[in-house]
């Protein structure tokens, strides 16, 4: 669809999850770098101000303009990570979110850049010179995140399952500790990031491991 039809469709997506966010709404049109007028892309953002009301709107951009996020959530340690760059970064907002454009700078579309966040988040991020988009949830999925899939090869998320009914005919919860990005040896694929010891490979439509459920379910009929 052209930007103005996407742009449209894309309010009118956002528009169901406007309960989450009251405090603004903010979209971006991006059309593709390759002038494919069929492949452009959009995001979107329903604010909740917490951190920095005044200049904290999304989608935030990065200062020459390449790089868009939009992030739910909170990041805990972006001060101790602003003080670790190895190049010089000077916030634009006080948003915790900004810290993930330097970090995409530093890292790109690895698991490296996940892996340096702590807190509660998910975001989605699209640099425009190399066509890329990147989608993160945190460690264990405490932001709520879905994704689908529409019949044009179209990829959607959003921070509720409504957002997406009706205009995919294929969605599901994304999994928390993965990323998924459309470039790379593993393009469209759920990539796992977050990996403790103690936790199994976990995605949707995968059976529980065997002891995991046992060791659960003893514990609750001893309880």
């Amino acid at each position: 669809m052209d930007p103005t039809e996407l742009r449209t469709h894309l309010i009118q997506c956002s528009s169901k999850l406007r309960h989450r966010g009251p405090d603004w709404s903010g979209y971006k049109i991006l059309p593709s770098p390759d002038n494919n007028t069929t492949l452009h892309h959009g995001i979107a953002h329903e604010r909740l101000a917490i951190m920095d009301p005044e200049s904290g709107s999304q989608p935030l951009v990065s200062q020459d303009g390449n790089v868009i996020v939009a992030a739910n959530g909170e990041i805990y340690n972006y001060k101790e990570l602003y003080a670790a760059l190895s190049s010089p970064y000077t916030p634009s907002t006080g948003s915790d979110c900004e810290v993930i454009l330097p970090l995409w700078d530093a890292h790109g579309a690895s698991t490296d850049l996940p892996n340096k966040l702590r807190g509660m988040f998910c975001f989605i991020l699209y640099d425009k010179k190399s066509d890329t988009y990147f989608i993160c949830r945190d460690h264990i999925g405490k932001t709520p995140l879905y994704i689908g899939w529409g019949n044009d090869g179209s990829v959607y998320v959003g921070s509720e399952m409504k957002s997406l009914v009706g205009e995919c005919t294929k969605f599901q919860n994304f999994p928390p500790g993965h990323c998924y990005t459309n470039r790379g040896e593993r393009k469209g694929e759920f990539v796992r990031w977050y990996r403790p010891s103690w936790a199994p490979e976990m995605k949707p439509g995968l059976t529980p491991p065997t002891g995991v459920f046992q060791a659960v379910r003893k514990s609750l009929l001893i309880g």
